[in-house]
């Protein structure tokens, strides 16, 4: 057993807590509080003594001993230990400093190889032409210490020599990304070379990856066959770099985004660190490409408003839209941020013309469906009855999708107007589009509503929770309703579901007594990861919490009325996620995929 287990199984956490908390009996096995970390006047701090864990459903925060301590005393994890060991007289293994995780060498790694790029930038003869274009870029030496901005000699092992010389190994430097293994031996070649480095780091601020950009785009470095190197290298995916979880300066806009409520979103990091030297400090770069669940989820920590720049290239076409769609779906308002013809191509050559037009820019950007109006009418001269015939499919298209009747006859009357055509024209259009199946979608008369998505989760982890509450409920889910892995929404239940359906079926944790406070409670299988089993304990309290002196029969009948409304959910997703591919679909006249999701939605029927 090792050090953090043995200190847990010697000291009750219903007793550490009591030490800080005047605790009250929440049933058997239970106990309440006034939460210490927000101000509440209704207990909402829970502790489990059979569970051995804690829960606020009130901030949702919770975890173990360590935790715990950690956040009321304000320690970090080796002090909570060496005290909680002190306590409990368990002996602590040497610690050995100079072990530390994968992950955490990494970071090291890419930390030494910031200051060589950052030394290269400022001290090399040869770095001359990227300080120079550092600087026809407008980068003063505060924002490139900022961004830690650096230069990528040209010689082939340069980087790698270098860290080679301060204990880093051609292993280390290959996994960080750094380095590519050399095909004419053992030896290894820088993957960077002769380009601007801008360092990527985590929400926390850690450097995980890079950015290497060419000095000269008509001299791009060639490869060993003679071809030219991309514009922009990046660092491929490793343990501690996934492109797709990260948004280039989020570590230093999550503040100000936090503040003013609003994440700008920008396509080129030059456009992040411009913006920042200028006091547009509330912008992130999506690196060119469409936001993924990853990043979304990050930018939800701190705001629900989006304001997204395009390139005035790209602007109107149907992947752009679509790269919208999934953060449309997750409940973010978005707005698209327009530039004026006199600001330039992009927001980096805006805020270095004059950053008020930058700003005028954002503050005023405009809603996703009035963005899409000025579009289809954009080179089109609606008095041609062809234009005028492709204008009105176009926006006709989304005013479908427009839940609120109100707003819905706004864009109808508008269209009506700027098109020189009566409103029942419009109206009788988008009556014979409904004919044809694929505009029903939306019009089928269903009682299920899709839930907003806390509500969703709520639901869930209520159901989820009575299910994990006694083991008799456990089989009767599992068994007799056969609920499957796919039919929850919440991505973390499915995957926690899935596990313990397998764990359990070895009946490694189910007691065979059923009452869940004389230490036969269901217990948390053993290889759990740490996320996992916080879920766990989280649904297993809020069980504990809500199903408390509940009968028999009484739980298994809220068990069957949950399951039922959950199927019925999951329809009402599987509805609306075809809706949302049919629309995709529609835009780029995609006839095939237009037929199979017909297909999918009779059957759904």
């Amino acid at each position: 057993m090792d050090a953090p287990e043995e200190i847990k199984s010697r000291l009750d956490i219903a007793d550490l807590i009591g030490e800080y908390l005047p605790l009250k009996p929440a049933g058997s096995g239970a106990f309440k509080a006034l939460c210490p970390f927000h101000q509440e006047k209704t207990p909402s701090f829970y502790v489990s003594r059979p569970r051995q864990s804690w829960h606020c459903f009130g901030c949702d925060q919770g975890g173990d001993h360590f935790s715990f301590v950690e956040k009321i005393e304000g320690m970090e994890f080796r002090e909570v230990l060496e005290l909680l060991a002190q306590k409990t007289g368990v002996v602590l293994p040497k610690f050995d400093q100079q072990k530390a995780s994968a992950r955490k060498r990494l970071q090291e790694v890419n930390d030494l190889a910031v200051r060589f790029l950052r030394s290269a930038l400022a001290q090399l003869p040869q770095a001359e032409h990227a300080r120079q274009y550092l600087k026809q870029r407008g980068v003063d030496d505060l924002t490139a210490d900022l961004f830690k901005l650096g230069y990528a000699p040209s010689e082939w092992t340069a980087l790698s020599d270098a860290l080679i010389k301060n204990g880093v190994t051609a292993d280390e430097l290959i996994q960080a990304g750094l380095s590519i293994k050399s095909d004419r031996g053992n030896g290894v070649y820088d993957r960077f070379r002769d380009r601007v480095m801008f360092p990527i780091a985590d929400v926390h601020g850690n450097v995980v990856g890079f950015t290497g950009r060419v000095l000269l785009d008509d001299k791009a470095p060639s490869t060993s066959s003679g071809h030219k190197e991309a514009k922009y290298v990046n660092t491929p995916e490793t343990p501690i770099y996934h492109k797709s979880s990260l948004l280039y300066g989020l570590d230093k806009a999550k503040g100000e985004i936090r503040r003013q409520n609003l994440a700008v979103i920008v396509e080129g990091n030059m456009d992040v660190v411009s913006s920042h030297q200028f006091n547009v400090n509330h912008v992130v770069a999506a690196s060119g490409t469409a936001l993924t669940v990853e990043q979304l989820a990050l930018l939800k920590r701190f705001t629900s408003n989006l304001a997204i720049a395009f390139d005035q290239d790209a602007a109107g076409n149907a992947a752009t839209l679509r790269g919208l769609d999934l953060a449309r779906q997750q409940d973010f308002s978005i707005k698209i941020i327009t530039l004026p013809p006199e600001a330039g191509k992009d927001p980096d050559e805006a805020v270095r013309k004059d950053p008020q037009i930058w700003k005028d820019a954002i503050a005023h950007a405009i809603s996703i469906m009035e963005w899409i109006y000025r579009q289809a009418f954009r080179n089109r001269h609606a008095e041609k009855p062809e234009d005028k015939k492709n204008i009105a499919r176009e926006v006709l298209m989304e005013i479908r999708h427009i839940i609120d009747p109100v707003e819905r006859d706004h864009w109808l009357k508008k269209l009506a107007v700027d098109l020189d055509v009566r409103e029942e024209t419009l109206r009788e259009v988008m009556g014979k589009q409904k004919g044809d199946m694929r505009y029903e979608i939306r019009n089928k008369n269903t009682k299920t509503e899709p839930l907003p998505r806390d509500h969703q989760r709520e639901f869930e982890q209520r159901l989820f929770a009575l299910m994990l509450y006694r083991p008799e409920i456990w089989q009767t889910g599992t068994q007799d309703l056969g609920v499957a892995p796919e039919e929850w929404g919440e991505a973390e239940h499915a995957a926690l579901y899935t596990i313990l359906q397998e764990r359990y079926h070895l009946d490694e944790s189910l007691p065979a007594t059923a009452d869940p406070f004389s230490g036969s409670a269901i217990r948390p299988p053993a290889g759990l990861t740490p996320d996992e089993t916080k879920i766990f304990n989280v649904l297993a309290l809020l069980g504990e919490q809500t199903f408390q002196d509940w009968a028999i029969d009484k739980l298994q009948r809220e068990l069957a009325v949950g399951v039922a409304a959950m199927r019925r959910l999951r329809t009402t997703r599987e509805r609306t996620r075809l809706e949302d591919e049919m629309r995709q679909a529609e835009r780029v006249g995609d006839e095939g995929q237009i037929a199979k999701l017909l297909e999918q939605f009779k059957n759904l029927l």
